[in-house]
């Protein structure tokens, strides 16, 4: 005698296969990206052990493999230093052979000059999203503010009614061999820059050594 097979038997079997058993836990969440912390912008010195004021140029190059080092004016005593990936720039001067550190700036909001959006802020909070009041509130008045001309050349009275204008807020260390300053666009910090004004005066402003 021919056995009836009945149709729902394949049938349950699919919907079984289909429903998830009850109870079966939930698939784990997706990670999170992880969450890269600033670092941490020593006012007049820079980043202590990573890049400052009076660090050796080979050092430098040791900490940022791939940063680019250029010509500055075809002098010997000094050289451009950009670390783009980092949002970093510098002007490494002195004696050919033994460069050090004079200048560096460290993007804060937006490109400049080729270097991409770094993530920084001072150990007093001033990071991307600071205002000038923010800066006003945390560091007081500054010693002086220079403004841009739109040809580049710096003035030293500001157009106080147009803020689109770039404004430097510069602040002094104790003996005033170092100033820092908040470039301030639209209200808004964009970059600080940590100058060492001596060795900057000698070999910038005044020419230092040329090429041969």
């Amino acid at each position: 005698m021919r056995r009836h097979v009945s149709p729902a038997i394949p049938t349950l079997v699919l919907l079984a296969l289909a429903v998830p058993a009850a109870g079966a836990p939930d698939p784990p969440p997706a990670a999170k990206p992880r969450q890269v912390q600033p670092r941490e912008i020593e006012m007049h010195v820079g980043i202590p052990a990573l890049v400052y004021i009076g660090q050796t140029l080979p050092e430098v190059l040791k900490k940022f493999p791939r940063a680019q080092v250029l010509p500055f004016s075809k002098q010997e005593d000094v050289k451009i230093v950009k670390i783009a990936e980092e949002g970093i720039s510098c002007l490494a001067v002195g004696d050919p052979g033994d460069l050090k550190v004079a200048s560096i700036g460290f993007n804060l909001d937006g490109a400049h000059e080729g270097l991409v959006e770094g993530k920084f802020r001072t150990r007093q909070g001033i990071g991307k999203g600071s205002t000038v009041n923010d800066v006003l509130e945390t560091y007081g008045q500054p010693v002086e503010i220079l403004a841009e001309k739109p040809k580049g050349a710096l003035q030293r009275k500001p157009e106080p009614d147009n803020p689109s204008v770039p404004k430097m807020y510069q602040y002094a260390n104790e003996d005033g061999s170092v100033k820092t300053y908040f470039l301030i666009v639209d209200h808004m910090v964009k970059r600080v820059v940590v100058n060492q004004l001596a060795p900057l005066d000698e070999h910038v402003v005044k020419g230092g050594q040329k090429k041969n």
